[in-house]
């Protein structure tokens, strides 16, 4: 389901609660719910568990190990919402990355509209009788603030997008402590992941001056901050850049992003994760785009704002970031499969009738994408 973001995107900014700092799971207390599902991924600690337990003062809490591998299917949905059906709660938590918040969004529309039809564009009011609270466990994917619930296609092998603006959470908690023990490979990539949420965004063909503000203040707390993953973690550091990834997601989610997306989003059917694709893919579109000149204006003013003193040093910045951490496996698998990519056009037009890349501030064609996978590939 597509609803369409113009003019929401132009004029307004929705933004739910955000519940962020040292324990700050703890806020929920002062939310009424009486029965609680915890949708998570495998690597929720028992500790933790306890924690949110703590945090609710609800007659009854259950966790419910998500039933789906990377990005949901509507078919490894169905045991999560049977058993949601089952419990039937009226506040539903989702903590993990954003496979399992952008999951939680379905099972939640389905446990609440069984009869929901994603392919049915009409159907774009939701009225919610359930809560529903986003603990992010990644720094990036901005599943969190995201209008979209990112589904699997197994037969078309791409990603798909459910979309509408009542899928935003009312509730989002930012912990560091949640994140302090992730791989680093995971949380530098996934903070690729949200630099280019706020590149493409900035750039977008979609203009809205208030959240241009979010994204140079995105890539300044990223920029800042981002080495203490490398270095030593440092938690109160840590919640500041989920902070810098909320901003960001917020710029993609008005904005639309571009063709860096819609090539990352083709990439799952190669075994490549999204934000790893992502970081090989962006440096090659953003030298593509500001080849337009009103295009690198616009990234100039974007990294003088944030902070640089022009866009090279921007892009050498985001260059240098990339080099951080290993992507010899990813580009390995790249290089093995680019003389079958180049000669497949689903795999273009995918990516050409990609949601996620609509607002690249440069017409797109098969042309366009494959002088940039040939460059990302280089």
């Amino acid at each position: 389901m597509w609803e369409p973001q113009g003019m929401y995107s132009k004029f307004l900014l929705r933004q739910p609660t955000i519940l962020f700092g040292p324990n700050a799971i703890m806020g929920l207390k002062t939310y009424a719910c009486s029965r609680v599902v915890v949708i998570h991924g495998s690597s929720l600690s028992d500790a933790y568990k306890q924690k949110v337990t703590q945090a609710f003062s609800a007659f009854a809490i259950t966790f419910i190990l998500k039933t789906w591998d990377g990005e949901p299917t509507l078919e490894t949905l169905n045991p999560t919402v049977a058993k949601v059906e089952a419990f039937s709660p009226d506040l539903i938590v989702a903590i993990g990355g954003g496979s399992v918040i952008d999951g939680a969004k379905m099972v939640r529309t389905y446990f609440e509209f069984p009869f929901f039809d994603v392919n049915e564009t009409s159907f774009s009011m939701l009225n919610w009788k359930t809560t529903f609270v986003a603990v992010p466990t990644t720094i990036g994917s901005g599943a969190e603030i995201s209008s979209a619930s990112v589904m699997y296609n197994e037969t078309l092998k791409t990603k798909e997008f459910v979309v509408s603006h009542q899928f935003i959470p009312e509730i989002i908690v930012l912990e560091a402590s949640l994140i302090k023990d992730a791989p680093k490979k995971i949380l530098l990539s996934s903070m690729v992941d949200a630099l280019s949420h706020a590149i493409e965004g900035y750039l977008s063909l979609i203009d809205n001056m208030l959240v241009d503000c979010y994204a140079e203040k995105a890539i300044q707390m990223i920029s800042k901050y981002f080495q203490v993953v490398a270095v030593g973690i440092q938690q109160d550091q840590l919640n500041k850049l989920q902070l810098a990834s909320l901003f960001a997601g917020l710029v993609q989610n008005h904005c639309i992003v571009g063709a860096t997306h819609a090539l990352a989003h083709q990439m799952s059917a190669y075994g490549l994760s999204h934000s790893s694709a992502i970081a090989i893919f962006l440096p090659a579109v953003i030298k593509k785009n500001i080849q337009d000149s009103k295009v690198e204006a616009r990234f100039n003013q974007l990294a003088q704002h944030s902070g640089y003193q022009n866009g090279e040093e921007l892009l050498t910045f985001v260059e240098h970031f990339i080099e951080t951490f290993d992507l010899s496996k990813e580009r390995l698998i790249l290089k093995e499969n680019k003389d079958h990519i180049l000669s497949n056009d689903a795999f273009f037009e995918n990516a050409l009738s990609d949601k996620g890349g609509q607002g690249n501030p440069v017409r797109m064609n098969k042309d366009f994408l494959v002088d940039i996978f040939k460059t990302a590939t280089a």
